[in-house]
């Protein structure tokens, strides 16, 4: 008979604390449903955003007309191809440079607007002691060769 009554003591006292764990489960699995629904509403809202914006056209992006012309340094030193680089950044019509140095060959990637042929003559303007005709050394699309004397 006692052996009963710890028994129903302790499964009091546990079923309260169990009680009570369950209703903090509940309060966390209530707000995690909150947090799905908002995000569910978020994707919702998205989507019909998407829709009415696909009515109007979708405006292209710079990097889908870009063109990519490397230029190819041959006889330049580091400094003067920073300041090239620094330069070319502000050129018309160039949107960005990515610059390799190296001894025996340094370079620079334009993004740029129109064709290699264009981009040569804004770069004449931008450098024309380094762009000179006399040291262009080849052209092709997508490639300006420069050899410095």
């Amino acid at each position: 008979m006692k052996k009963i009554m710890i028994i129903c003591a302790g499964l009091i006292l546990f079923g309260a604390t169990v009680t009570r764990a369950q209703a903090i489960l509940d309060k966390i699995d209530r707000a995690s449903d909150r947090a799905d629904r908002a995000g569910h509403t978020a994707d919702r809202t998205k989507s019909t955003s998407d829709k009415i914006l696909g009515f109007f056209g979708k405006k292209k992006n710079g990097l889908s007309s870009e063109t990519k012309t490397t230029v190819k340094l041959s006889g330049v030193d580091f400094a003067t191809l920073k300041g090239l680089n620094e330069k070319l950044q502000t050129a018309k019509g160039i949107q960005s440079t990515k610059m390799k140095y190296s001894a025996s060959g340094s370079s620079i990637t334009l993004y740029h607007g129109g064709s290699t042929s264009d981009i040569l003559k804004t770069l004449q303007k931008a450098s024309p002691q380094v762009f000179a005709e006399k040291n262009i050394d080849g052209m092709d699309d997508g490639e300006i060769a420069v050899k410095i004397k």
